[in-house]
């Protein structure tokens, strides 16, 4: 068996595994903004829903994402650009980048953006419920509880 032919059929099994592809699930679009408590725009990062109840009853995991624009906005995906997400309600988890430059040119490990909880789908306390049709919605996320600065060890 050639190296490029075992290839292709763990990418094929990597595929049915995760539930990638779609198949017959219709998608809607869903979109927004994501905010701070005091309503300014996270300006960096993504949104993540997880596989709603719906999909992981039938046995399939299918996850949707988006990236967080300059001005706070996203626009998510399933299978392809814009298509939106499966209907159901979904936990929602939301990353922000870190500040490269904290360690760059500070030596210190980058500062959280949000609070940390937000990052996991198990503690964010984030849920959308997602509904045949066009879907917008606000999502309001918290900055970090503290900031820690901590040097960077040089070894």
């Amino acid at each position: 068996m050639s190296k490029h032919y075992a290839l292709v059929l763990v990418a094929a099994a990597a595929t049915v595994v995760c539930g990638c592809g779609g198949g017959d699930l219709p998608t809607y679009p869903v979109s927004g903004k994501v905010v701070f408590e005091d309503g300014q725009p996270l300006t960096t990062g993504g949104v993540v829903l997880c596989d709603s109840v719906d999909t992981r009853s039938e046995g399939m995991g299918v996850n949707s994402r988006g990236k967080i624009n300059e001005d706070g906005t996203y626009e998510l995906f399933t299978f392809e650009r814009g298509d939106g997400a499966v209907v159901g309600k979904h936990r929602v988890l939301v990353r922000a980048q870190r500040d490269a430059d904290d360690y760059l040119k500070r030596g210190i490990i980058p500062r959280p953006v949000i609070d940390e909880r937000f990052e996991a789908y198990e503690t964010s306390g984030l849920e959308l419920n997602v509904d045949e049709g066009e879907n917008e919605f606000q999502i309001v996320v918290a900055r970090p509880r503290r900031i820690i600065e901590r040097p960077v060890r040089n070894e």
